[in-house]
């Protein structure tokens, strides 16, 4: 019998005698002979504790860390070691999540931060207790303009993340709601000037991406100028670490603010778990989905948290809902709330300008190579598009033999992602690479 199931031959005998049977075999003679497996799986015999470690370690050295300049929406960056040890540790790490109002207060107390601190990079006044990510925040953004207005038409832009733009289109089928994008211009940025258009009584909501998917930053305000009916709203989606760099969603006369947390504190890890992120204007406050951890004082003066709202049909009666979100990322946000805690502003601008300054090199070498062009020149922070003359998804293939990994968007563009953990030596891999290919 394998070592590694818990249990003896004792104790096996044992459990066979209580079901009323003697052996093994008996307990799958229901199972008929023809659809039993003869054949011996491929199982090597067995190893002590030390063999099979040093096996294991000789399978993980065949590994190769690749070079990642993959964003699109998730991005390799840094993570400060402390991060790990804080939220690791057991009253976190085991942690409920918070369905009812007796959660513990330390759980209150860091998503109440983790809350405040989501709404001053925001502009918004209220922020909730994290969703799922940022393609699930963006359709419970959407939802709730729908439920405040009672308008079953979304403008979205052209440049929006199109994995966002699934899952909202997934949800808005099966809802009666029509979406309608929003064209661009040649500059890579929404068409401001078809706004005024396409917009029209139903219109419940106008969803704008800056930085958009190809790395291009829009301007909100100009967007809301032109949104002369407020209660059209207008959702501003955006990274939250540029954030610390651009005017806020809130400044710039946003409703909403959605946005994905993986970069605050989170590694890629193969796709999830995730950080979703919303925040709103007061006028909202009742309408965002999730729950919201508020501040107040106890019976002897002292500061306590308490689960504010509610509004899912676990607490509230099921017609007066605004979401059936049933859980939110506990641990995520945590790890977000550590992060901007440890960064703070100044640590966060910093972070952006270095990437800045390194994909502004990137790009522009890339520039210089003679099948690669710049689709845009400026107005990007740490992600921009490349026009190749060659195939794009052999160019990744090629890259990938030099453990580089690159985004194909489509046979002829490239979008590239820099972080601040791309060294000056990984930069000019890739440029070398690519002129290689060329």
């Amino acid at each position: 019998m394998n070592k590694y199931i818990p249990c003896t031959a004792e104790e096996e005998n044992k459990m066979l005698k209580s079901i009323g049977i003697s052996s093994f075999e008996e307990l799958l003679s229901i199972i008929p002979e023809k659809f039993r497996i003869k054949d011996r799986y491929n199982i090597p015999k067995s190893h002590s504790e030390i063999e099979l470690i040093n096996h294991i370690k000789t399978i993980a050295n065949k590994n190769q860390l690749g070079v990642s300049f993959i964003g699109g929406g998730v991005y390799d960056r840094y993570i400060p070691s402390i991060i790990d040890f804080i939220a690791s540790r057991s009253e976190f790490y085991t942690a409920y999540t918070p369905y009812q109002p007796e959660v513990s207060q330390g759980t209150l107390q860091y998503l109440y931060e983790y809350q405040s601190m989501i709404c001053s990079l925001s502009g918004m006044d209220v922020a909730n207790a994290s969703l799922y990510d940022g393609a699930s925040a963006l359709t419970e953004a959407c939802l709730l303009a729908n439920n405040y207005n009672k308008k079953d038409e979304i403008l979205i832009s052209e440049n929006i993340n199109p994995n966002y733009k699934n899952v909202l289109k997934t949800s808005a089928e099966n809802l009666n709601l029509k979406i309608r994008e929003l064209p661009s211009s040649d500059n890579g940025v929404s068409d401001i000037s078809s706004i005024k258009n396409m917009i029209n009584t139903r219109t419940s909501c106008v969803v704008i991406q800056s930085p958009n998917y190809l790395g291009q930053i829009e301007n909100w305000s100009e967007v809301r100028e032109v949104l002369q009916d407020e209660k059209i709203l207008l959702v501003a989606i955006s990274n939250p670490i540029y954030l610390s760099n651009l005017k806020s969603p809130g400044d710039s006369g946003a409703d909403i603010y959605i946005g994905e947390g993986q970069c605050l504190g989170t590694p890629v890890s193969y796709g999830g778990p995730y950080l979703g992120i919303i925040s709103v204007k007061e006028k909202l406050t009742r309408k965002i989905p999730g729950r919201i951890v508020g501040k107040t004082t106890d019976l002897n003066g002292k500061d306590s948290f308490v689960l504010t709202l509610q509004t899912r049909e676990q607490h509230i009666r099921r017609e007066k809902a605004t979401s059936n979100i049933c859980t939110n990322q506990g641990l995520i946000a945590l790890r977000a709330a550590i992060y901007l805690s440890l960064m703070g502003a100044e640590g966060l601008q910093k972070i952006t300008q270095l990437s800045l300054d390194k994909a502004y090199y990137l790009s522009s070498e890339i520039d210089k190579i003679d099948s690669f062009n710049l689709v845009y020149k400026n107005n990007y922070i740490d992600e921009f598009l490349v026009k190749t003359r060659s195939n794009a998804y052999e160019i990744a293939g090629k890259c990938l033999e030099k453990n580089l990994h690159i985004n194909p968007i489509d046979e002829n563009h490239l979008l590239i992602a820099v972080t601040e953990r791309r060294t000056k030596k990984e930069l000019d891999l890739l440029i070398s690479t690519l002129r290689k290919i060329n």
